[in-house]
């Protein structure tokens, strides 16, 4: 399936609109910057053209390039489906007549989360999920999940590892596995160098608390 038709002029147009609007908000975000989300819509394509389901390329380009503006200006990203909805919904009605279609796309927004606790159901919101998890992974994707996270070295090392490990089993497409499973073995050995790196440091640690103690003596 390559898709189940042609995108009109018109809505070409919408799209460049769309390509305009996201790269000026994304340009200055970290992590998540307008290459995640180019990536995101590549991936989107490449993944449709493989499956046997039906998918409307407008619903799903429009999907991908919007998914995650609910990260722009926002503290915490732990809602950014939901809140990304709402402001995707804002911004195609000044776009398109076109209740339904809008529905469509913020539906792909708010489900290509977790987070937001909502799993994907039509195939353009599965194939979004599948694309945005594949760009997570491999060396590039483990270090722009690590990029503007606080806390200790140890506890964002370990809670990516924990997220990374998860995602390729969580893909909904076997054509997604395929896609992914170059970046999925750069993750395992990404995770083991990670893993060794952070038990060397504890035993130095450890070497030199016992020797701050053999001082205090």
């Amino acid at each position: 399936m390559v898709f189940t038709r042609k995108m009109t002029k018109q809505e070409k147009l919408i799209v460049e609109e769309i390509i305009r609007f996201v790269e000026d908000k994304h340009n200055r975000s970290e992590g998540h910057d307008y290459s995640n989300i180019l990536e995101v819509c590549r991936n989107s394509i490449e993944i449709a053209r493989k499956i046997r389901d039906p998918v409307d390329p407008f619903i799903l380009i429009c999907g991908a390039l919007l998914h995650d503006i609910g990260r722009i200006n926002a503290p915490s990203g732990l809602f950014h489906g939901i809140d990304g909805a709402s402001r995707t919904e804002e911004f195609m009605e000044s776009l398109i007549d076109d209740i339904k279609t809008i529905r469509k796309i913020s539906k792909i927004v708010v489900r290509h989360t977790a987070t937001s606790m909502i799993p994907p159901q039509s195939p353009e919101e599965k194939v979004v999920f599948d694309a945005d998890a594949l760009d997570r992974l491999g060396y590039m994707g483990m270090m722009r999940g690590i990029m503007g996270k606080t806390g200790t070295m140890e506890h964002i090392i370990e809670n990516r590892i924990a997220k990374r490990m998860a995602d390729y089993h969580k893909l909904y497409y076997k054509e997604s596995r395929k896609l992914g499973k170059t970046l999925h073995k750069e993750t395992l050995d990404i995770v083991t160098m990670l893993r060794k790196g952070l038990a060397k440091r504890a035993k130095q640690i450890h070497e030199i608390e016992n020797y701050k103690l053999i001082l205090e003596e």
